[in-house]
């Protein structure tokens, strides 16, 4: 009986010993968040966009809203140095280097052409990103679970049947929709392609003009007009969305409604979006960048695409663009939300 009793005891310390020791490990991996409070150091992260737009602006905002969240502050437990390339492939490339040239505890990537570029300059930095469309066309990998060893994040690959969807619910028996692509942007030219498939399986026409530079946008939206397209179904990249102003405006003084993938042009006089909420993956990047940090492996993070879409509409763009709202709408888009015209004193 004794001999049974001590054998039970060191069972009993055994397992209390290899309990405690991965109770140890889990708390090395959570303390890491919080390394200044041994060592004093901060973590150093490094944010790369690509070009000024809405989308990008916020991702970065909603990447910092996770950090808080996370009780990360910055210039406490993080560095953050911002670098922005304003649309220029050379800059980009400079900062590339420059990038390369320091250690960093995590890089953000907030655009289709970053994230490409940092994985081709930094293979061995730890790199999330965000505001990426399509990052299988970008060459990040096989499949979501199968990417680079270094890389992890969030795709904000668009609605575009969503969207098709919402606009012919508005244009009963419509034909002719119209993009502006950009086709040096790779997630740009699958946007396209996938709303060209999504136009063709409801028989409608896409008709794509492409632009290369803020002029060229210009030109391509009054190339569409030309072609007598009815609707536009502007994609979302780097330079339409840095230059949506001008083709709002096409589409104001033509009264041809312009439909979205980009929530913030509502506010600039879209009639209607179908848009990944950009905040959000901002803020889903965020969280898998304190999931980094804490010492989880990127190559065992799959991609994701962002969980969150907005449908919204203005009916102040309806009416100016006379354009009947059904209630019926309501049954096949339950969360649409609408957006009332602004109240005038």
């Amino acid at each position: 009986m004794k001999s049974l009793s001590r054998g039970l005891l060191a069972l009993i310390i055994v397992s209390a010993i290899l309990l405690f020791s991965d109770l140890s490990n889990w708390k090395i991996s959570k303390d890491k968040l919080h390394q200044k409070l041994t060592s004093g150091a901060m973590f150093k992260l490094a944010m790369v966009h690509y070009v000024d737009s809405p989308n990008s602006e916020d991702c970065e905002s909603g990447i910092r809203q996770a950090l808080e969240e996370k009780k990360l502050r910055e210039g406490i437990d993080f560095t953050l140095k911002v670098y922005n390339a304003q649309g220029d492939i050379a800059t980009l490339n400079s900062i590339a280097e420059s990038v390369n040239n320091e250690t960093w505890n995590l890089v953000f990537a907030l655009s289709t052409p970053t994230a490409q570029l940092l994985a081709k300059k930094l293979p061995k930095a730890k790199i999330v990103f965000t505001n990426v469309g399509d990052p299988l066309a970008a060459g990040l990998g096989k499949s979501f679970e199968d990417h680079l060893p270094n890389i992890c994040g969030v795709s904000t690959m668009s609605d575009f049947d969503g969207l098709i969807k919402l606009v012919q619910t508005l244009h009963p028996g419509i034909k002719r929709v119209g993009t502006v692509f950009t086709p040096v942007e790779v997630n740009s030219v699958s946007f396209k392609s996938n709303l060209e498939i999504a136009a063709k399986k409801h028989g409608i026409k896409l008709v794509a003009v492409p632009a290369n530079s803020a002029t060229e946008v210009l030109d391509a939206a009054n190339s569409l007009v030309a072609q007598r397209i009815e609707v536009f179904c502007q994609i979302s990249d780097n330079l339409t969305g840095s230059s949506s102003a001008a083709i709002l405006k096409v589409a104001h003084d033509s009264k041809i409604p312009y439909y979205s993938f980009v929530t913030p042009q509502m506010k600039q006089g879209a009639v209607a979006v179908c848009g990944r909420d950009y905040f959000q993956a901002g803020f889903e990047a965020g969280l898998i960048g304190v999931d980094v940090l804490s010492g989880k492996n990127p190559a065992e993070i799959p991609y994701r695409t962002v969980e969150k879409t907005n449908y919204i509409i203005s009916l102040e763009a309806a009416q100016y663009y006379k354009i009947l709202v059904p209630d019926q709408i309501f049954k096949t888009f339950p969360t649409l939300k609408i957006m009332k015209p602004a109240s005038r004193k």
